[in-house]
């Protein structure tokens, strides 16, 4: 009984014009073959499964066939059918991977200066030629710029950067592009049909998506699937080969988010762990489908040439699109990706999925995102109403906007009402009246006393919650004081420096030489340095070191940081900040809902 050979071998192709695509490099290599223009060493790149190899093949075969017609080999002759059988002497096919030392390049050194036996041309066909070590492309260099005639190289790489320089400018180089969707599918039903099975055209597109433009990754899988037994493969049985969940799944787990429905996206995760999906895999099902519906947000719905989905999938993405804005989805994806990465280390995947899925549910914005997501957030919980249902229902809104990834809110007692005549300074409205805040009016019974400070009541815990109103730098926020703030040089500095030398600590005193230093608070001296000298200054030991020759130098405990030039010269430009448009969203906001605002400089 003779043995399966599998798909992707059994239709393998056999001359040029059979190769699916990649038509620039036919084109080049047969006019090559048929004029007699033939290199001497040639460079095959691209990602698996687009041809790199076979092309190889099909060029030694073409340029020793003793009947070529038109650049093509006639796979008839004798040296056709040596070669196809993999017999032929002169045809060798090296496994970089494996012989990859200076001894196995050193052999193929001293056999190339022989002739062929039995063909026209000695062929070397290097596969993952990358993978050679130094000393081998060392080796190698010489045979490849000046070999014998009667020798060619085909090397083959999916990582051609990884190549010398020396070794690419040698060659010429051919770069094989991914095969597209469409051209997979159409040759998979070939295949099908030509071993009697029927390949619905849906199953056809979702395996050349998944191929992702690697026509054997695709054979492969149609070959998974004829083994399941059937003579007309369906959408629904590629899905269940390759384990992956149907559309209609994904879309309802998508709008169960959407609606921020915690407990039908737990039950989904839960029956996906049940049938043994994979949270990794289906976690990057998720990044492509808000990819998709950025698409079909950022294109006003005319995307169907960008998004290979069927048709009645893609118009429900179009009617998901509508219901989120394109931060959120941006947001979304970046969560996603990082959990993503998080999982290929993870004991327990399910945990971090249904962690990063209740989070994205309920709106939680983390401490690491960045200030416009956060306001982003809150404008979104405005337009859906929240707020004023919260508000009606008796609750406070603050407890709407989560500070941290934990989605703890922050306390209505830390904020401090925004009062606009305030932020110009007048203190009154434009009737010359007080412009109190409803705030302000709730701690009147705790006024200053006549001398300016806090009143008895307000001393102890509450007191720097109810005088916070007053500090209007506080609503200017940290970049803005920041950019306003004085700089000042630390004039004991030469002091310190000396006293390091004294000390004998001639390496960090080298170092400090040519730095500066400036008071950032009463407690605090930055050292201003170059990026080359701050990296070295800013170790664990040497700040120790510093802040202990301050103590003995002045008598004082300082701390010290590092400072880079750059930020120390923006600090103390009078260019107005970039943070102002968000503070005055910030600042719209809270008077749109009635709620407090604080901006803390830290």
């Amino acid at each position: 009984m003779m043995s399966y050979i599998a798909l992707y071998r059994e239709w393998r192709p056999t001359q040029f014009k059979d190769v699916v695509e990649q038509e620039h490099v036919v084109k080049a290599l047969r006019y090559s073959v048929s004029t007699g223009r033939i290199a001497h060493a040639y460079l095959f790149c691209g990602t698996r499964g687009t041809g790199k190899t076979t092309m190889a093949h099909i060029l030694s075969r073409a340029v020793n066939c003793l009947e070529p017609h038109d650049g093509e080999p006639c796979n008839k002759c004798e040296i056709c059918l040596e070669i196809l059988s993999g017999n032929c002497v002169d045809v060798l096919e090296i496994d970089a991977a494996s012989n990859n030392s200076v001894d196995n390049v050193r052999s193929i050194r001293d056999e190339v200066i022989y002739a062929p036996t039995r063909t026209r041309k000695k062929v070397y066909i290097i596969d993952e030629v990358h993978m050679l070590s130094t000393g081998a492309f060392n080796a190698l260099l010489k045979t490849l710029e000046e070999p014998p005639e009667h020798v060619i190289f085909i090397l083959a790489t999916t990582e051609p950067h990884k190549l010398p320089a020396t070794i690419l400018s040698r060659c010429q180089r051919f770069d094989f592009r991914r095969i597209s969707q469409d051209s997979i599918a159409k040759h998979l039903s070939v295949i099908a049909s030509a071993d009697g099975t029927e390949l619905d055209p849906d199953a056809a597109k979702l395996m050349a998506r998944m191929s992702d433009g690697a026509m054997r990754d695709a054979i492969s899988l149609l070959d998974q699937c004829i083994s399941i037994g059937k003579k007309s493969i369906s959408y629904d049985d590629v899905l269940s080969v390759v384990g992956v969940v149907n559309d209609e799944f994904m879309t309802n787990f998508i709008d169960s988010m959407l609606s921020r429905n915690v407990e039908t996206v737990l039950q989904n995760v839960s029956r996906l762990i049940v049938e043994g999906r994979d949270a990794a895999h289906f976690t990057s099902d998720l990044v492509v489908y808000f990819r998709n519906l950025l698409i079909c947000r950022s294109t006003g719905g005319k995307c169907d040439d960008l998004i290979e989905v069927p048709t009645e999938v893609l118009n429900t993405m179009k009617q998901q699109a509508e219901k989120i804005s394109m931060e959120e989805i941006m947001y979304h994806i970046r969560e996603l990706s990082a959990l993503e990465n998080s999982l290929k280390y993870a004991a327990n995947p399910r945990v971090l999925l249904e962690v990063t899925l209740i989070k994205l549910c309920r709106g939680i914005v983390s401490t690491s995102a960045d200030l416009e997501e956060r306001l982003a957030a809150i404008e979104r919980k405005l337009e859906s109403g929240e707020f004023m249902a919260r508000q009606a229902a008796g609750q406070n809104p603050a407890d709407t906007i989560p500070s941290d990834a934990s989605g703890t809110p922050t306390p209505a007692g830390k904020t401090v009402p925004y009062d606009s005549s305030e932020d110009k300074g007048s203190g009154k409205s434009s009737d010359g009246k007080s412009a109190a805040s409803p705030a302000a009016d709730n701690t009147a019974g705790h006024a200053d006393g006549a001398d300016g400070k806090p009143s008895p009541d307000d001393i102890g815990d509450d007191a720097g919650k109810r005088t916070a109103g007053r500090k209007d730098s506080q609503i200017r926020g940290s970049a803005q004081k920041g950019a306003r703030k004085k700089i000042t040089d630390y004039k004991e500095w030469p002091k310190v420096v000396e006293h390091l030398k004294s000390m004998r600590k001639m390496t960090i005193y080298a170092y400090l030489l040519n730095t500066r230093a400036v008071m950032l608070d009463g407690e605090t001296i930055g050292v201003v340095a170059k990026d080359e000298i701050k990296s070295t200054i800013s170790t664990v030991e040497h700040i120790r070191l510093i802040e202990d020759a301050v103590m003995q130098a002045t008598g004082r405990k300082m701390k010290i940081r590092c400072i880079d030039e750059n930020i120390l010269q923006r600090a103390a430009s009078d260019e107005e900040p970039e943070s102002d448009d968000i503070l005055e969203r910030a600042r719209m906001l809270a008077d749109k809902v009635g709620l407090p605002l604080e901006i803390i400089d830290e």
